[in-house]
């Protein structure tokens, strides 16, 4: 019971878990730039609008503070906490704002996360509901 204890004790330190997210997060930018260039060779194109960006902004908000918060908990990697952080800020930096393919599955997830219906029950007949050019809709 005491090999194992310590074990787990050594797969949940700093330096493992560490070392385990910022290789995860480098695999994740590869791939993200090896499906941007091939979306990049569909030839499509997209204007977004403000509403959009917006989106953009809080992804990157929000992915920005918990890797910033990651690396700055962690005992491991004193000394050169600066650099990491700059060189990760950096790659979610380019993976949100100029990377098609994930400002795609940002966009995607919003999507999904709009639609989503609350409670899971069945709409009764007197809810009514307005799209988006504000036209009613009946639920029967």
């Amino acid at each position: 019971m005491e090999t194992i204890c310590s074990i787990l004790g050594y797969i949940m330190s700093d330096q493992v878990t560490f070392i385990f997210f910022e290789l995860l997060f480098l695999l994740f930018i590869v791939i993200a730039v090896w499906r941007n260039s091939r979306f990049k060779r569909s030839g499509g194109s997209v204007k977004r609008d403000q509403k959009t960006w917006n989106y953009f902004y809080l992804a990157y908000g929000i992915a920005s503070v918990i890797m910033i918060q990651i690396i700055s908990v962690s005992d491991w990697g004193k000394g050169y906490k600066v650099i990491i952080s700059v060189a990760n800020i950096g790659l979610l930096l380019y993976v949100t704002f100029f990377n098609g393919w994930f400002r795609n599955k940002i966009i995607g997830v919003i999507i999904k996360s709009q639609e989503m219906r609350e409670g899971g029950g069945v709409i009764r007949e007197e809810v009514k509901v307005t799209d988006k050019s504000d036209n009613e809709i009946e639920y029967k």
